[in-house]
């Protein structure tokens, strides 16, 4: 069994809130938690950028529709 099987023995899985407070919870340094963040930041950066340009292909598509369509 791993180091955080905390069965209780009952039908229902739960996790006392004492044994909770005894699992570690290693927290990064600053500096990685600064590179963590900047890591989300562009990635979300990369994601809006995407979806603008999805957004403006899926209007040119409907633009190119209209005109083949008249």
């Amino acid at each position: 069994m791993g180091a955080f099987s905390r069965n209780t023995g009952t039908a229902l899985k739960q996790l006392p809130i004492k044994q909770l407070k005894d699992i570690p919870v290693p927290i990064p340094i600053i500096e990685e938690q600064n590179k963590i963040g900047l890591f989300f930041k562009q990635l979300d950066d990369t994601i809006a950028l995407h979806q603008r340009q999805l957004d403006l292909l899926k209007e040119q598509k409907k633009s190119f529709l209209q005109q083949m369509f008249v």
